[in-house]
């Protein structure tokens, strides 16, 4: 029995005690009302009108009984109303990680076979889940349905170490089905203390849901079972290189910001650039780990250029961004070694937007009070910057790709030169990005923004070229 039919079970007995308990009540009240008081027309009366009462008092529990069911009709898991009240008990905890389970296929399901079968399949699903997890010695784990095929769990577990088992519960269901009928199951998880909102820890876990869809696999030669223990040997092993690419000051034609650029050195694979990293960090969920690691590599290997006239900016995953524990690890990081946080700029880059942007806004304006500055990656991208940009304080924006690409075509030319402007007139600092030759840097540069990086202007190097190069 689930453990949602189990809760369902006790709320209906206490509904029944409420009910036997008056019943027994009354009963001893009309028994002794003749054995201690006169028998009056008075007395029946009173009596009498008790009965009523007590109807209308069963009636009133029986139809709140069915009001509030605590578990969903199809499924017998928990309501959406009752998961959400068990996860707001359990924000404030540590060691509690919240996974949105989600059947991709139950349209085609409903479709194919039809909304009986379909429902069948979602009850069987949630058995499967709820006997998977009794094999991992974790019992009476909330699972709550959220509408369509999304379920949500609360379980008093590793984060890390449930990824790793629901990878391989997830492959076994697309792998076997339920019933003959193909399966396809796809999940994200977060840690229960992520957020002091129930609905933010929500929006995030679909967020992530759809961002790991998007993962196209090109990393060469991995197959995705290896992704996690790539991270975990390089996180374990510091076996992280990182390289610097400069970015030129119009202003003064001189290397002023070197763009953090981290590789993974693979024994099975070699180095594995930035972009494969963040596929592979981003689909194994060691965002925060990651984006830790690096700022303790980072600042140990920069220490002689602390203090310079130079900044360094790096690739921060949204998901750090907004974890307070990371903020935590980042502030305390600095502390110890004594830096000021004046020299490093945080880019954020995002497909979808965040929902709760006045939060957002509150923590990327107390990364700013301690110093950090924040710019937005893959401006003008297919992602979600013209939204961000409206609302979050930024300091500079780093243009896409595409807009080098393509500042040949008069149309493309023109719009870089209005965005510009904009960005100018609302006090942001702006970088042309990914300029390899001579004729775009001289078209990009008479577009005056303040920064130029590119090929043209410097190759990624490691600190001891491009220490060299700056001296």
């Amino acid at each position: 029995m689930l453990y949602s039919e189990i809760r369902e079970r006790e709320n209906r007995f206490i509904t029944a005690l409420k009910i036997v308990f008056p019943f027994l009540l009354l009963l001893l009240l009309f028994i002794f009302s003749f054995q201690l008081f006169n028998s009056n027309v008075n007395n029946y009366v009173l009596l009498t009108l008790l009965i009523p009462i007590y109807v209308y008092y069963i009636f009133y529990l029986i139809y709140n009984g069915f009001r509030t069911s605590l578990i969903d009709s199809t499924t017998k898991a928990f309501t959406y109303h009752e998961i959400i009240h068990q996860l707001e008990k359990l924000i404030i905890k540590k060691n509690y990680t919240v996974v949105l389970l989600r059947l991709d296929n139950i349209g085609d399901i409903d479709e194919r076979y039809g909304n009986v079968n379909a429902d069948k399949i979602l009850r069987q699903l949630v058995e499967r889940v709820d006997f998977f997890l009794n094999q991992l010695h974790l019992k009476n784990v909330p699972i709550g349905r959220c509408g369509g095929g999304n379920f949500l769990l609360i379980l008093k577990h590793s984060k890390k170490e449930l990824k790793h088992h629901f990878t391989l519960f997830s492959k076994e269901l697309r792998h076997k089905g339920i019933d003959n009928i193909e399966i396809k199951l796809d999940f994200s998880m977060l840690e229960a203390d992520y957020d002091t909102n129930s609905k933010n820890i929500v929006e995030q876990l679909y967020i992530l849901l759809e961002e790991n869809k998007k993962i196209d696999f090109i990393v060469p030669n991995i197959k995705p079972d290896a992704f996690e223990n790539i991270v975990q040997y390089a996180l374990e092993s510091n076996d992280i290189i990182l390289k610097y690419q400069p970015s030129m000051a119009l202003s003064n034609q001189k290397i002023t910001i070197l763009e953090v650029l981290p590789k993974l050195n693979t024994k099975e694979h070699g180095l594995l650039s930035r972009t494969q990293i963040e596929r592979i960090v981003n689909y194994s969920g060691y965002e925060k780990e990651f984006d830790e690691r690096i700022f303790t590599i980072l600042l140990d290997e920069i220490s002689p250029l602390l203090g310079k006239n130079i900044f360094f900016s790096m690739d921060i995953s949204p998901v750090s961004l907004r974890n307070n524990n990371f903020k935590r690890y980042l502030l305390k990081l600095f502390y110890s070694l004594n830096i000021d946080p004046k020299q490093f700029i945080l880019d954020i880059n995002e497909k979808n937007c965040y929902e709760d942007m006045n939060r957002f806004c509150e923590i990327i304006t107390s990364y700013k009070e301690f110093g950090f500055k924040i710019a937005l990656a893959n401006f003008g991208g297919k992602n979600c910057s013209f939204e961000y940009i409206k609302h979050l304080p930024i300091d500079i924006v780093k243009f896409d790709i595409e807009f080098t690409k393509k500042i040949e075509e008069p149309r493309y030319e023109r719009m870089l030169t209005e965005y510009l402007l904009l960005i100018k007139n609302l006090d942001i600092q702006s970088m042309i990005k990914f300029v390899d030759k001579e004729s775009s840097f001289v078209k990009i540069e008479a577009l005056k923004p303040d920064y130029i990086q590119g090929f043209y202007i410097g190759k990624p190097k490691n600190l001891e070229h491009i220490r060299g190069e700056i001296e």
